[in-house]
């Protein structure tokens, strides 16, 4: 188990302003709860013991929990930055393709479909044919551009 993918805090209820007593009692109650001479044969309840073990050693000492703090401050900084970025994408129309340009959806139309929005055909000196009414390998590579 990585200190990435887990949050200490949340595993041992506490919040990120409790003092070394508060992290050593809730760390002594879930472990009488979880402790495997109390669940024997329960996987889920050695595997959270585990958790709450990792937990207790990064929080229970300064340093590792000063390391801890800061990891978890950039990991929610970052991820902050992610979701701004994301959302402001997202209001542009450009998550898909940062070089789509909303201002000219007739050229992106036709350049995906193959054929004018108003019913004319784009002319294509290198289209193959296809016998299968379902290909869409033309499509793919008009928009996708040709495949290496």
């Amino acid at each position: 188990m990585s200190n990435s993918i887990s949050n200490w805090y949340h595993i041992l209820g506490i919040t990120p302003q409790a003092d070394a007593a508060q992290i050593k009692q809730a760390y002594r109650k879930l472990a009488k709860q979880y402790h495997p001479d109390r669940n024997q044969g329960s996987a889920a309840a050695e595997q959270r013991f585990k958790q709450i073990q990792q937990a207790y050693e990064t929080l229970g000492d300064e340093q590792s929990r000063k390391r801890y703090d800061e990891s978890l401050q950039s990991k929610t900084s970052e991820s902050r930055q992610s979701n701004t970025t994301t959302a402001s994408h997202e209001r542009s129309g450009t998550m898909a393709r940062p070089d789509f340009d909303p201002r000219n959806v007739q050229a992106q139309f036709e350049r995906f479909f193959g054929f004018n929005a108003n019913g004319q055909k784009k002319e294509d000196t290198d289209r193959k044919t296809s016998k299968n009414p379902l290909d869409t390998s033309t499509i793919f590579d008009r928009y996708f551009g040709p495949r290496p």
